[in-house]
């Protein structure tokens, strides 16, 4: 009768580890994804992304509407709005992976690859699987991406240049 009780004792006790230990890694991925939710930070200007060391170049276009800041992840400026018709997100990083990581799968159209005339800057332009399609450029030591989910890319490409002339301008 002995025998038995030690043998349920120590029977319960694995159990209740076994159980335990579970609960801990759903706790660890429930965290992990709370986390990255909240690692959203809406600011009130481009003027805030100042302390990432990107400048005011992150700011929606002239005619751009519905603007609102965020620095995401702690390393990663955006900028959200509305322009010619299209959503568009704008971010820039000095993190190229911890930028690109925001577009999951993505595909690079090197047909659709093309050089900036003025400063001769190289645009890399990428579909995601959810066909999501995005600009990737680099100016001195900054990731600039900008991304819409349309039909014509012709506004995403032309506002890509814009954006990239609007960085020279305003280091000068």
């Amino acid at each position: 009768m002995r025998f038995f009780k030690i043998l349920f004792i120590i029977l319960s006790m694995i159990v209740s580890i076994a159980c335990s230990s579970k609960s801990a890694d759903t706790e660890k991925k429930e965290t992990n994804t709370a986390e990255n939710i909240l690692d959203y930070v809406q600011v009130d200007s481009p003027n805030s992304f100042a302390p990432l060391g990107i400048g005011i170049t992150v700011a929606p276009p002239e005619h751009g509407q519905n603007g609102k800041y965020f620095i995401v992840n702690k390393n990663i400026a955006e900028s959200t709005f509305d322009y010619m018709n299209n959503a568009y997100i704008y971010r820039a990083s000095k993190d190229k992976e911890a930028l690109l990581s925001l577009y999951g799968d993505y595909q690079n159209d090197t047909n659709k690859n093309f050089t900036e005339n003025e400063y001769k800057i190289s645009v890399e332009y990428n579909t995601t699987s959810i066909n999501e399609k995005f600009t990737l450029w680099k100016v001195d030591d900054i990731y600039y991406a900008l991304s819409a989910k349309t039909e014509d890319d012709k506004d995403l490409t032309n506002l890509s240049v814009l954006y990239i002339n609007s960085i020279h301008w305003h280091k000068k």
